[in-house]
């Protein structure tokens, strides 16, 4: 039995493109951590300040909010790796695959993806895409 759990529409009210593009050119103005790989995939930890974050942070009991963004389908994300806390992704925008070692997942927008620590992943943008990666 899988430790990973899909909630398909676990909310359909994602941010919009133009919250999300917001909220990455606040993390821009206000010199805040933005990683990022070339071209087109962006890091950045201000998403607990968008207002759809805020109330899936609450429903779900979490604390941390980090954006995820690629503005073109584009294979350089952080490849396969483990996290070091237990994750739940949010796709707001766009379409993700999730693969893990014996199964994949498609994320579409509204879906939610659990992932405990220590699972190896790789998440490949379909699409543009947007999401939010939370945690305690």
């Amino acid at each position: 039995m899988s430790l990973i759990k899909i909630t398909r529409n676990f909310n359909t009210n994602t941010p919009s493109w133009e919250s999300i593009l917001n909220n990455f050119n606040y993390s821009v103005n206000h010199k805040n951590e933005i990683k990022f790989n070339p071209v087109s995939f962006f890091v950045s930890h201000d998403a607990h300040l968008i207002d759809e974050v805020k109330n899936v942070l609450t429903a779900l009991n979490l604390k941390y909010a980090h954006l995820y963004l690629n503005l073109a389908v584009e294979k350089n994300t952080f490849r396969r790796h483990k996290d070091e806390d237990d994750v739940w992704f949010w796709q707001a925008q766009g379409i993700t695959k999730w693969q893990f070692d014996d199964e994949k997942h498609i994320l579409e927008p509204g879906d939610l993806i659990y992932v405990p620590k220590h699972i190896y992943h790789d998440v490949t943008p379909l699409t543009p895409r947007a999401g939010i990666s939370m945690s305690l």
